[in-house]
């Protein structure tokens, strides 16, 4: 599959859409969890699928340090180019073990995000819960995915995220739909799925 990523790299920063994506992504963020408003400058954000950190981008003005990881090595070396002094970019798969846990300072975040991500996982359950695991106590975890309509559809649908969060130990749980795309056809609706790990 990062192959396929790596294909999309060079131009990924160009398309209109994805760019609306991400700043739509920001916005319901900073509505839902107050990044922009001055109390996260101590924070750190793990952006969980970076591509080439257009989210990122947005996090790292309001925050200490954005580790942006992703499995296209293409799409971390144009992230890398941009030089964004707080934001650690690296090519690694949490999930299949190749990042090094903690010694790498891959846990201890106070925020998760994973922007157009998890419907592509082949185990969004088991991401989920390996995600969770690496905030701390009273972190947030947050995602965009495309909204589907019913359990055949492309995307996850809330539902789904509901149980995936809940199964996962995150509480305070929200899903619904954040905004919606439209590029020339109908138009798609965007969800977010947000849980909190247990302070105590």
């Amino acid at each position: 599959m990062n192959d396929d990523w790596n294909d999309y790299a060079d131009g990924w920063d160009g398309n209109s859409d994805v760019r609306r994506y991400a700043n739509c992504a920001f916005a319901s963020l900073d509505e839902y969890a107050g990044i922009s408003g001055g109390g996260w400058q101590a924070r750190r954000v793990l952006d969980f699928g970076c591509g080439t950190g257009l989210l990122s981008e947005k996090l790292a003005p309001h925050v200490k340090e954005v580790v942006a990881v992703d499995t296209s090595e293409r799409m971390i070396a144009v992230l890398q180019d941009k030089a964004l002094p707080n934001v650690r970019a690296l090519h690694a798969d949490i999930l299949g073990g190749s990042a090094g846990g903690a010694g790498n300072g891959l846990s201890g975040f106070d925020l998760i995000c994973a922007s157009s991500v998890c419907s592509f996982l082949p185990d969004y359950h088991g991401a989920v819960a390996v995600l969770a695991g690496l905030l701390n106590r009273g972190g947030t975890f947050v995602q965009w995915d495309w909204l589907a309509s019913d359990e055949g559809g492309s995307g996850l649908t809330l539902r789904h995220v509901r149980e995936a969060l809940r199964d996962a130990g995150l509480g305070s749980i929200r899903a619904e739909q954040a905004f919606a795309m439209d590029a020339g056809g109908p138009a798609m609706p965007v969800l977010m799925g947000a849980g909190i790990r247990a302070a105590g």
